[in-house]
């Protein structure tokens, strides 16, 4: 690397990075090196916080050392913006190899005392929720002819359908995992989370205002609530449901029930109806997405495929089940 001429800044590419280029395998290694790999799967892709910084640095202090728009559309397609965190849960990535603990808290109580009385003693319970590294691998194949055009002509359609492959994967972990099979235990699958029942597949307006009875019992707060349902079933609520309109299309472009927004995604089982606060969720990343090129299993150097695959060491994290909750039949 030190006696390479660098390239012109605006050149980092997933393919380069697959084929061994020596711009982006030194960006790699920066990202391994810096940012932790949790176990070597393969070659470490720059991620969002590894672009900030490149790019908020001058010409003359290395800030032409590669461009963070190109780097940033790599990490976006291999590491996307799931659902939960277009909601508003937060993303955390850490360098930590092992288990990362949250804290959780519980309860807590309060009192009025006279003059010289003791304190009333706290019964909050203080405990923890823990973060495991969970390997999700997505896979996207491409064919001779799709490997044999220009780099340029292909890079974007390629991230394009790399992270839609990615968020397939992650979302559907987080969402609906079952802890076993090395996969992170879903959502709705957390113990402790608020439950309702509907009566039928598709629930009718005065069930899902138990679901905000619920929510708001649990002392979450209902300025922050957000729905999030499978596109089937939102659709099933546009329908008028005995005489009531569910859903209401809003001017601000958001469909809502009692004027919560609704989510969608494909990923979270069909007839499952959450309703919870972003904040009280939490995905986990271990280290940045690593890549790699697979050319030769199940004859693929015969017919000239390849597969890019994609991994990440994840996991998401519950910090307050009761402000979760979810309904369905």
């Amino acid at each position: 690397m030190a006696n390479r001429t660098p390239e012109p800044p605006g050149r980092f590419s997933l393919l380069g990075l697959l084929a061994g280029d020596s711009y982006e395998a030194g960006l790699s290694r920066i990202a391994a090196d810096k940012y932790g790999q949790h176990q070597a799967r393969g070659l470490a892709v720059p991620h969002k916080k590894m672009a900030r910084d490149l790019g908020v640095g001058t010409a003359t202090a290395g800030g032409n050392i590669a461009s963070g728009q190109q780097i940033q559309a790599v990490a976006a397609a291999v590491r996307p913006a799931l659902v939960l965190e277009q909601m508003g849960a937060e993303r955390v990535e850490v360098n930590a190899v092992g288990e990362l603990l949250f804290p959780r808290w519980s309860g807590g109580t309060g009192g009025w005392l006279a003059e010289g009385e003791a304190s009333v003693s706290d019964a909050a319970t203080i405990a923890s929720v823990s973060a495991i590294p969970h390997c999700a691998a997505a896979r996207l194949a491409m064919s001779r002819r799709v490997r044999n055009q220009a780099r340029e002509d292909v890079e974007a359609a390629v991230l394009r359908e790399l992270g839609q492959c990615v968020a397939s994967t992650l979302e559907s972990g987080f969402l609906t995992g079952t802890g076993s099979n090395e996969q992170p235990l879903g959502l709705i699958n957390t113990p402790g989370i608020g439950t309702a029942t509907f009566a039928a597949a598709v629930p009718t307006l005065a069930e899902l205002a138990g679901m905000v009875e619920d929510y708001a019992d649990a002392n979450g707060d209902l300025g922050a609530a957000r729905w999030l349902m499978h596109p089937s079933d939102l659709a099933d609520l546009l329908l008028p449901n005995g005489g009531d309109t569910i859903v209401q299309y809003q001017p601000d472009g958001a469909h809502r029930i009692y004027g919560l927004p609704i989510f969608t995604t494909s990923h979270l089982t069909e007839g499952k109806h959450l309703l919870l606060d972003p904040s009280a969720v939490a995905t986990v990343y271990f280290g940045p997405a690593q890549v790699v090129l697979d050319e030769y299993s199940n004859g693929k150097s015969i017919s000239g495929a390849a597969e890019i695959c994609v991994f990440n060491f994840a996991d998401i994290a519950v910090l307050r089940p009761g402000h979760v909750v979810v309904g369905g039949a």
